[in-house]
């Protein structure tokens, strides 16, 4: 959410009963100002809100040239004083973050053991051995930044045409952009995913008649597996915002004016992934 319409973009996900009081409201929109200025990033957003037993954690991330790579995380449990978060890098360190079992407990200092799935050796499709699961030690500040990174990759999404990628392959949002129009605003192909693309830029482009390669870069989200039940678009306001969720990932949700250049996502969750979505159809 852009802390430059950040009351606005609220207002547009309080009908599908994602809000926050007037007194957060404030406080969050305040601090990232200062944030913003602090860090003299060109752009401050507000990401969203992680529910835990004690304290909840509230993200926000930044960037200075390139919005998709020069993003900083930053979280705060009393929704004025934001700490960065740690990059994470270590494979392990994701796997046990999405395998533990335990919810949030607000001190980012805690640290929790984790079992990891065991390992199978198949050789000639036949199981030789099986390693025993091992254990991960987990300390929560890297579990709330693993978990932030793995939502953003899966369910962070932009409107077509919202991110410019320019000639010197830096992507930044397009200052030409006036939103989807009455035509495209219900398709889900006109929505990508807010992060690096992972398929192959032909596979992309390929997929439009009228393709642009300074904008027909990212993913769509119609092809996020499982195909049309990974998100679900509703237009609200008599048709005038359309508000898509995520059913991966529970409280992730994205809306966009029509013919307007507002767009946004916040994340309201517990940090859980909806392992039932294949049952739930």
């Amino acid at each position: 959410m852009n802390v430059e319409y950040f009351s606005e973009g609220l207002e547009c996900l309080m009908y599908c009963g994602r809000k926050l009081s007037p007194e957060q409201r404030i406080l969050i929109e305040n601090s990232l100002i200062v944030l913003l200025q602090e860090n003299r990033f060109s752009g401050m957003y507000f990401w969203g809100r992680i529910t835990a037993i004690k304290n909840d954690y509230y993200i926000a991330f930044g960037y200075t040239t390139d919005c998709l790579k020069d993003r900083k995380y930053f979280y705060s449990v009393d929704q004025y004083q934001w700490q960065l978060l740690p990059f994470v890098q270590s494979p392990k360190i994701f796997q046990a973050t999405v395998l533990a079992p335990d919810p949030f407990i607000g001190d980012p200092s805690l640290q929790t053991y984790v079992k990891l799935d065991p390992t199978f050796n198949i050789v000639a499709n036949q199981v030789i051995s099986i390693s025993n699961p091992e254990v991960i030690k987990l300390k929560e500040e890297e579990r709330l930044a693993a978990i932030v990174f793995i939502i953003s990759e899966e369910s962070a999404i932009c409107p077509r045409g919202a991110l410019y990628k320019m000639v010197d392959g830096r992507v930044i949002p397009n200052q030409m952009f006036r939103g989807l129009n009455d035509l495209q605003i219900e398709n889900l192909s006109y929505y990508q995913l807010y992060r690096l693309p992972r398929n192959d830029l032909k596979t992309n482009l390929s997929k439009r008649s009228d393709y642009n390669y300074a904008i027909d870069f990212l993913d769509t989200i119609d092809g996020v597996i499982p195909l049309s039940q990974a998100f679900t678009l509703n237009m609200q306001r008599n048709e005038r915002i359309a508000i898509i969720k995520s059913c991966v990932w529970l409280g992730m949700t994205f809306f966009h004016k029509l013919n307007s250049r507002k767009h946004g996502f916040v994340y309201l969750g517990d940090g859980r992934k909806n392992f039932d979505l294949l049952f739930m159809y």
